[in-house]
């Protein structure tokens, strides 16, 4: 139940935001799924991935979670 609040807020607040601040959110998630990447830790890609399908890749128009409401 709080997980399932926690990213109705995130995604409204996604939409609120400003193209360049949502494209910006994009492009640092990218960034930490890149370096994730590099750890040996699995779950750094999984927690970073998790994020990437909530704010999306860099370029989309939509979060992912925004599509699916």
């Amino acid at each position: 139940m709080l997980s399932k609040l926690l990213l109705t807020i995130l995604t409204k607040a996604l939409s609120l935001a400003t193209p360049e601040i949502s494209e910006g959110i994009r492009q640092l998630v990218a960034e930490m799924v890149e370096r994730a990447e590099k750890t040996p830790n699995p779950w750094d890609d999984v927690f970073c991935d998790l994020l990437q399908g909530i704010v999306g890749k860099p370029g989309d128009r939509l979060s992912p979670a925004e599509v699916g409401e």
